[in-house]
C-alpha cells in the first residue's frame, strides 16, 4: 500500500529541513516487499526433469516495494520533480533473516525510507520466477505473518489509546496506495485516511481479503484486463482462452469497467485498466450515472484524438466514453514481471505531482494532493505509466529497466506543466 503527503516540514525526519517556499511531498507505500529469484530458461521442464537457466539474478520484488522504487528514480531524477524533494517511503514486514538485509538493504540505496518496515522473527516473502520467452511463471513462499495493526499504531500513530484517533506521522502523507497485502493494517489505515479526506489508490490484481474494504474509499483504482470478469463471476469468460477474452469488443470492455467500480469504488474519480499488449483504459468514475448501459451505448464509436503520436509514440483517443492509450510499439519484451507495478508508479508519478507542478495552482501546506479529471492530464499520465512500463519490461526482474531519467518522460511533464486543472 502506499501513501503520499504534502507538508513543509518533516515530522518522521525531523533534522531534515526544506528548501525556503517550496513544499515538501512524501509517499509512503504500504505492501509487500520480497525477494525475487529470476531464472531465464529455454524450456519449461517437464516433472523430474532437471533443466539448466541460462541467466539467474536475485533482485528484490513485492508489488508495493517496485512502486516505491520506480516512483523514487522518477522524483530524485526528473528535474520537474526534485525540485520539490518528493521523498517516498515503503511501511512493511520482512522477516529478520538474510533476505530480509538483503530487501532493505536495496531499497536504501534506491531511497526509499524504511523507517516503516516492520522486522519479526521469521522468513521474509520470497519468490522463484522461471521465464521462457515472455511468459513467466512464480512459485511463491509468503512471509512468515502479516504487517502487524500494533506496529503500524505505534509507529504511524501517537502513543495516545487505540480508540483516540492521532496523526502526527499520518499526517506526513498527503495521498496513499495500497496493494491490498496486509489486509488488517491496510484497511486500519485505509479506515483512518477517510476519516481525514486523505485520497488513496488500489492495485487490484484479483480478489483478495479486505479488497472491497479498500475499495469502498479509493480515489483511484488501477487493475488488471483479468479482473472484471473475475469480479462478475462470469466463468464461462474465466474459462475461456485468454486470447478469447481479450478480443472483447471495446464497448463491451467500458460496460464492465464502469459497472463493477461504480458498485465497488463508489468514492473513486478515475479507474484504470491495464489490458497488456493492448495498451490501458480509463474511465472517470465522478460523474454518476444512472442507467450505465444506456450511456456506454449511446458512446462514441468514432475515436477522437486527445494526444497525438506516431510509429514510436502511442495515442490517446477517447472512445465510449472511456480513454484509451497504446502501448510502446518499439519495446522489447525481455521479462513482464513487475510491468504492472511500473505502470502504476508512472502514472501516480504524474498525478500527485501535477497539484506541484502546476504553478499556476501552487499547494499550500495543509493542502492534500487530489485527482485531476482533466483528460489531457490524465492522457499525459497514461503515456508516462506506459513509457514507464515498457523500459521495465526490455530488462530481467522487477527493477532492472525502470527508468530514472528519460526524455520522453521529462517532454511529457513539460507538458503537463502547460495544462489547466
Amino acid at each position: 500500500l502506499f501513501y503520499m503527503s504534502l507538508q513543509v516540514a518533516s515530522l518522521s525526519k525531523p533534522t531534515q529541513k526544506p528548501h525556503k517556499g517550496i513544499v515538501n511531498a512524501k509517499i509512503l507505500c504500504l505492501g509487500i516487499s520480497s525477494l525475487d529469484t529470476i531464472a531465464t530458461l529455454s524450456q519449461f521442464p517437464s516433472p523430474d526433469d532437471k533443466v539448466r537457466s541460462t541467466s539467474l539474478i536475485h533482485a528484490g520484488g513485492g508489488n508495493a516495494a517496485n512502486t516505491a522504487v520506480a516512483l523514487s528514480r522518477l522524483y530524485h531524477h526528473l528535474p520537474q520533480l526534485q525540485e520539490h524533494h518528493w521523498e517516498v517511503d515503503l511501511c512493511s514486514a520482512i522477516g529478520n533473516d538474510g533476505n530480509g538485509n538483503i530487501i532493505l538493504d536495496e531499497l536504501k540505496r534506491e531511497q526509499v525510507g524504511v523507517e516503516f518496515v516492520e522486522r519479526y522473527d521469521g522468513t521474509s516473502p520470497w519468490s522463484y520466477i522461471m521465464i521462457v520467452d515472455d511468459t513467466r511463471t512464480i512459485i511463491h513462499q509468503p512471509a512468515t505473518r502479516d504487517l502487524s495493526v500494533e506496529y503500524v499504531i505505534s509507529n504511524l500513530m501517537d502513543s495516545s489509546p487505540i480508540t483516540t484517533f492521532s496523526t502526527s506521522s499520518l499526517n506526513q502523507y498527503g495521498a496513499l496506495h495500497f496493494d491490498v497485502r496486509h489486509p488488517e493494517a491496510a484497511v486500519y489505515l485505509a479506515k483512518k485516511c477517510q476519516i481525514l479526506k486523505i485520497p488513496y489508490s488500489v492495485d487490484v490484481e484479483r480478489p483478495r481479503e479486505g479488497l472491497l474494504e479498500l475499495l469502498s474509499g479509493a480515489s483511484i483504482v488501477i487493475c488488471n484486463n483479468n479482473y472484471i470478469d473475475l469480479a462478475l463471476e462470469q466463468e464461462d469468460v474465466i474459462n475461456q482462452k485468454r486470447d478469447d477474452a481479450e478480443n472483447c469488443q471495446e464497448n463491451e470492455i467500458v460496460k464492465k469497467f464502469k459497472k463493477i467500480f461504480q458498485m465497488q469504488a463508489p468514492n473513486a474519480k478515475i479507474a484504470v485498466m491495464t489490458m497488456g499488449s493492448k495498451g490501458s483504459c480509463l474511465i472517470i468514475l465522478d460523474e454518476k450515472y444512472e442507467d450505465c448501459d444506456k450511456e456506454v451505448k449511446h458512446g462514441h464509436d468514432e475515436n477522437d484524438v486527445i494526444l497525438n503520436g506516431d510509429q514510436n509514440i502511442p495515442f490517446v483517443t477517447e472512445k465510449y466514453g472511456a480513454l484509451w492509450c497504446e502501448t510502446f510499439r518499439d519495446c522489447d519484451v525481455v521479462d513482464t514481471t513487475g510491468a504492472g507495478d511500473a505502470y502504476i508508479a508512472g502514472f501516480l508519478s504524474a498525478i500527485w505531482a501535477f497539484p506541484l507542478i502546476d504553478n499556476k495552482h501552487p499547494c499550500n501546506q495543509n493542502d492534500v494532493l487530489h485527482v485531476s479529471t482533466n483528460k489531457r492530464i490524465l492522457s499525459h499520465a497514461m503515456r508516462i505509466a506506459s513509457s514507464v512500463a515498457s523500459k521495465q519490461i526490455g530488462s530481467p526482474g522487477a527493477r532492472d529497466g525502470l527508468p530514472r531519467y528519460d526524455n520522453f518522460i521529462e517532454s511529457e511533464f513539460l507538458a503537463m506543466s502547460t495544462l489547466k486543472d
